[in-house]
């Protein structure tokens, strides 16, 4: 008989061995599913720092080429700061910054180009003379018959977030095409 009870004890140690293995194992990972799960939450969190500082960047640039002003010549100085509210509460949650734009290059626009019917495109054929039918010229006289009265300017403008609360930091550019009077150059 003290054969029989000293076996259940020495059973009843292995089985307590056992369990706290297999807590120690199950604490392990619990431990570890909670520290991804947090991981997981700042990979989401920081993703949506950075979309709202794109969508800021891009509210700022529509909102500054909406303005025909900033690409009148002279430019204007300095740059311009736009607020964007995300949630609606009266308080700006970032900001961009809009620095004046840059002309990348113009370029003359074609007669070809044109469309009579296209009321853009009337400036550009009142300020050409009509020299006989279909003979253009400009005011001295000089035949342009492929030329137009207008120009074409290719703008880059720049819009930049950079967010002290999030840390989200975005640079975005906007390529904007106008239409001038013959002679506008970029300077």
């Amino acid at each position: 008989m003290n054969r029989v009870l000293a076996g259940q004890n020495s059973q009843r140690g292995v089985v307590l061995v056992v369990v706290l293995i297999m807590l120690g194992v199950f604490s392990v990972i619990v431990v570890s599913m909670i520290g991804g799960s947090n991981i997981n939450f700042k990979i989401a969190g920081n993703q949506q720092y950075r979309m709202e500082a794109k969508l800021a960047a891009r509210h700022a640039l529509e909102t500054y080429v909406s303005n025909p002003n900033n690409f009148a010549l002279p430019l204007p100085t300095g740059t311009s700061a736009i607020d964007v509210d995300f949630n609606g509460d009266g308080v700006a949650d970032m900001s961009a910054a809009v620095p004046p734009p840059t002309c990348l290059r113009t370029a003359p626009v074609m007669r070809s180009e044109l469309k009579e019917r296209n009321v853009k495109d009337r400036d550009c054929f009142k300020s050409v003379q009509t020299v006989g039918g279909n003979i253009f010229s400009d005011t001295s006289g000089t035949a342009a018959v492929l030329k137009s009265g207008c120009v074409k300017m290719t703008w880059d403008t720049l819009a930049t977030v950079n967010d002290n609360v999030t840390g989200a930091a975005v640079e975005m550019h906007q390529g904007v095409y106008l239409r001038a009077g013959e002679g506008t150059t970029c300077r």
